[in-house]
């Protein structure tokens, strides 16, 4: 009979309760997504701030890109330049650096381009014989030049001529290259 007596007590009660325990849930949900997003946050923050940074660095950057890129061009022939030229131009001036430099050109040869680092080497051949000071002012001569040529490899031998007073005579085989753009 007690219980008849207290149930609407107990009714607004159970009631109180369930609301409580749906608020409690809900709000132990709430909390617990606020903390997802607080971590995902700071997990996102570093990223965010070096993007803002490239952003406010955009500017530095593609005056640096555009500067090498001025500077490459200095170095290598254009990507709009015939390979075949290029090569010709390269044999070209490989022979007059040697023939400044008071060396025989036995022989030259213009190689097959290969790529490499998005470039294009293009290398020469060449077969020449003097005196050793001839041989130091051609290698000279082919620093100052633009676009740049490069010597891949270098093989010297000496050449016997069998009279001690003559200068030594050596025989040199260098491939030098130089450099083309690709577009």
């Amino acid at each position: 009979m007690s219980l008849v007596r207290h149930r609407a007590a107990i009714s607004v009660g159970l009631t109180f309760a369930v609301i409580l325990a749906v608020l409690a849930a809900a709000g132990f949900y709430a909390w617990e997504r606020q903390q997802a997003a607080e971590s995902a946050l700071a997990d996102i923050e570093p990223r965010y701030a070096r993007l803002l940074g490239l952003q406010q660095s955009d500017v530095p950057l593609k005056k640096a890109v555009l500067g090498a890129f001025e500077g490459l061009r200095r170095w290598a022939y254009p990507a709009d330049q015939d390979p075949g030229k290029a090569g010709n131009d390269v044999q070209q001036r490989a022979r007059r650096a040697a023939e400044v430099g008071g060396m025989n050109i036995v022989s030259s040869q213009i190689l097959p381009p290969r790529m490499e680092g998005g470039l294009e080497q293009i290398p020469v051949s060449l077969t020449v014989e003097g005196n050793v000071q001839g041989l130091q002012a051609t290698l000279a001569n082919l620093t100052g030049d633009r676009p740049a040529i490069f010597i891949d490899t270098l093989s010297v031998r000496a050449i016997d001529k069998g009279d001690l007073k003559q200068p030594q005579q050596v025989s040199a085989n260098l491939v030098v290259l130089s450099l083309r753009m690709q577009p």
